[in-house]
């Protein structure tokens, strides 16, 4: 029988996951550079088999790791989802207090999950931003590997793509009819060598990531529905959203696919003997 992942287990094999990939973009991008000259680096070459190999080793642990997750059965059932991208957001959230790192943000409601990966909107109205000198009220990697997520579940055109669509649609809608003139990113007016939108102007592009901002919300809302109730821990709240001019009551299994959950090992790389 299957224990539940261990969420520092899992933060710490993404960890090193991504500082591997690091090293081996590095020899790759030295490799590449060397070639393009007509030379080469024995030992340079040798090292990115061997970085290769420990990332293939680390990659499938990591798949590996995920079926032991709480709400496992739920997201590998959503189109768009694979495994190192989900495990790089799943890894930096937690449900629950750290009894060991009682500071740690846990999500206790669906907004402390938003607001965590920086998906809410300060006092001003507008999404928080990093500044320097200043620490930061959300999760940099989390947000960072939240959209690109979301950028996964729209190219899968599943059904987190469809509400994608009507929200974006309803967004398109809303700028016209408060006299709004919509055109594509690239015709926007440059100042100071930047893209501006001059007042009553809207981009495509904009409303593209509005849609997809909402997008995203929903799937962490859905995230923390499945991973308390599979944890047995109370939902003080829940979810709504809209469906033309109605709401109703948020069900995650409704943005699952029709099959059963992918409990089958990845058939990505396969896992890599060390060399010696």
């Amino acid at each position: 029988m299957k224990t539940k992942s261990e969420p520092k287990h899992l933060e710490y094999l993404v960890k090193t996951q991504l500082a591997i990939e690091k090293i081996r973009i590095a020899t790759q991008v030295r490799n590449s550079h060397l070639h393009l000259k007509g030379k080469n680096d024995p030992i340079c070459e040798e090292l990115q088999q061997r970085v290769q190999a420990v990332e293939n080793f680390v990659d499938k642990t990591v798949a590996d790791e995920l079926e032991n997750h709480p709400a496992f059965d739920w997201f590998s059932r959503v189109k768009g989802i694979g495994r190192e991208n989900i495990a790089k957001v799943v890894s930096e959230v937690r449900i629950k207090p750290d009894p060991e790192d009682p500071d740690r943000p846990f999500a206790r409601h669906i907004s402390s999950l938003w607001k965590f990966a920086g998906f809410d909107v300060n006092e001003t109205g507008k999404a928080p931003r990093a500044e320097r000198g200043k620490k930061s009220t959300f999760n940099k990697q989390l947000r960072t590997m939240s959209w690109r997520l979301a950028t996964s579940l729209a190219r899968a055109k599943g059904k987190f793509y469809e509400y994608f669509l009507k929200e974006k649609e309803r967004y398109r809608k809303r700028f016209l009819n408060d006299g709004y003139k919509i055109i594509p990113s690239e015709k926007l007016p440059t100042r100071e060598k930047k893209r501006y939108e001059p007042e009553g102007v809207i981009s495509l592009g904009h409303l593209d990531n509005m849609a997809k901002r909402k997008m995203i919300k929903l799937f962490l809302a859905c995230l923390y529905i499945v991973w308390r109730k599979a944890e047995g821990l109370p939902i003080d709240r829940p979810y709504v959203i809209e469906h033309g001019e109605h709401e109703h009551l948020i069900d995650p299994w409704e943005m699952v696919e029709d099959e059963k959950p992918k409990r089958k090992k990845s058939k990505g790389k396969e896992r890599a003997k060390l060399q010696e």
